[in-house]
């Protein structure tokens, strides 16, 4: 049986995640709410996201905090 391949964009590398239901379902959630036109955008808004919050941490030693409806804030600790 002959197998498809499949055509890569310059630049681009085609990842295969196995993932749990509970992963599957918040990355569809976060898809849904965030109006994100598909999963891998999902994942490539996070990876953004996280990217920069490290960098920030690690190289200039900044610290994340979340600021609550009631004004009080938590520290956001970074995995």
């Amino acid at each position: 049986m002959a197998r498809t391949r499949l055509v890569h964009k310059p630049g681009r590398r085609r990842l295969s995640l196995e993932i749990s239901e509970e992963v599957s379902e918040t990355l569809e959630n976060l898809r849904r709410v965030t109006n994100a036109e598909s999963l891998t955008e999902v994942i490539r808004r996070s990876l953004a996201v996280y990217d920069h919050l490290w960098s920030e941490k690690d190289q200039r030693g900044a610290v994340v905090y979340l600021r609550l409806p009631d004004g009080s804030e938590e520290k956001l600790v970074l995995l």
